[in-house]
Formats: structure tokens, C-alpha cells, sequence
């Protein structure tokens, strides 16, 4: 999967919960939200340097819209990534514990299940 597919595929499952994803279009996907944050942060910056409290709520506006905006297809492309490495989408809560954090990153780097499992087909095959 290429970045472009992988963000496609990520809208158009907006609230799909159910099924698998593949890691790279996981990962590709939060390239993608990690460089549009960035954009919004270096453009906030920029505002705020020249002094221009016009522009830095407008941008302050956009950038918590974009958040919320985000925000569910995120939930959703993390819990089919744990369904690819065969957990349920429970998993995500082990994150409100601060060791948790491990084992959760882990849980998004290993290689999803091969074939199909519980959750569906392979999201590669």
C-alpha cells in the first residue's frame, strides 16, 4: 500500500471498526497526520512571529477542527491494526496506563496475523 492509498483507505473506512489493517497503511496514515500537524504548527509559528492574533486564531481554529475532524478515523485505524495482530480493539485502553504505552507500540509493530484470523481475511492477501 502507497502513502496515497493508505490515507484513501483510512477516510473510507472513516467509522469501520471491524476487519483488519495492514501496517503500512497504519503507519503511512499517521505519516500523513503527523505531517499536517506539523504544517499547522510551523504555520502557527510563522503568526505568531509577526505578531498577527488574526491569523493565529485562524489557524488555532483550523487545527483543533482538524483534530476533531481526525479523531474518529484515528480510533478506527488503530483498533483494525490491533484486530490485524489478532487482539480486540480493547486493547487501546491498556494506553490510559503509563507502562501500557509499551506493550501498546509493540502491538502496532508486530506483523499483523498471517491468513485470516477472528476479525476477518488478511488485510495483504
Amino acid at each position: 500500500m502507497n502513502f496515497q492509498q493508505a490515507i484513501e483507505s483510512a477516510f473510507k473506512n472513516y467509522f469501520k471498526f471491524e476487519g483488519r489493517a495492514s501496517r503500512s497503511e497504519f503507519w503511512l496514515f499517521n505519516l500523513f497526520l503527523f505531517l499536517v500537524n506539523l504544517v499547522f504548527n510551523v504555520l502557527y509559528e510563522i503568526f505568531n512571529s509577526l505578531e498577527s492574533g488574526i491569523l493565529m486564531l485562524l489557524i488555532s481554529l483550523l487545527s483543533i477542527g482538524w483534530l476533531l475532524f481526525i479523531l474518529i478515523p484515528s480510533f478506527s485505524i488503530t483498533i483494525r491494526r490491533l484486530h490485524d495482530t489478532n487482539r480486540t480493539g480493547w486493547w487501546i485502553l491498556i494506553t490510559i496506563t503509563i507502562i501500557g504505552i509499551i506493550p501498546y507500540f509493540i502491538f502496532l509493530i508486530l506483523k499483523g496475523t498471517e491468513g485470516e484470523n477472528r476479525f476477518g481475511p488478511d488485510p495483504l492477501g
